[in-house]
């Protein structure tokens, strides 16, 4: 996934199937016609029991929503960071002075690698986008909690995948429209 719209459609298309998984498992498990389609000689099927299929999709989408987070804020991270290094590139490359030409590989290596939150968020405050860069850090600690097991003791603000993307895409409007200043 290269955009955060492909992202989202993932999200929303596995959750829907899902969904629909569970309901046919709830509603309608009982009506399904196993012997005269030999659903249960399937061996995709055979080991399938109701209840079971009715709470391991339940615990599927739990974590589907918090997956989700993590891939949305990684392809939004991705782009973001391709942006920056392509805007800066050309002035970095222009350098002459040696010194500065090893500040200019560090820089290029934070923008690339280095922490999202110091070399790349914080350095656009007070450009306009403050809302927006405080509502991204929201998502960025929600996921890092997540992505580093989900402690209990330094839970952040609950971030739902809706609120992650809707907050990231707004984000991604403002920063594409050119209306950060360089």
């Amino acid at each position: 996934m290269r955009t955060l719209e492909e992202a989202w459609t993932w999200y929303v298309s596995t959750r829907r199937n899902l969904r629909g998984f569970e309901r046919l498992a709830k509603k309608y498990w009982n009506a399904l016609p196993w012997e005269e389609t030999n659903l249960s000689r399937d061996p995709h099927f055979v080991d399938f029991k109701q209840e079971q299929v009715i709470d391991e999709v339940g615990a599927s989408v739990r974590e589907l929503d918090e997956l989700a987070i993590l891939v949305l804020f990684s392809v939004f991270e991705s782009i973001v960071r391709t942006r920056m290094l392509d805007e800066v590139r050309p002035e970095l490359e222009s350098l002459t002075h040696r010194s500065l030409r090893s500040f200019a590989k560090q820089v290029s290596a934070g923008l690339g690698e280095g922490s999202f939150h110091n070399n790349v968020l914080a350095p656009l405050k007070g450009s306009g986008a403050d809302d927006l860069i405080e509502h991204v850090n929201q998502v960025r600690r929600y996921r890092n909690w997540v992505a580093h097991g989900r402690n209990p003791n330094n839970k952040p603000a609950d971030v739902s995948a809706a609120d992650a993307y809707e907050r990231l895409q707004a984000f991604l409007d403002y920063f594409r429209s050119e209306n950060i200043p360089s």
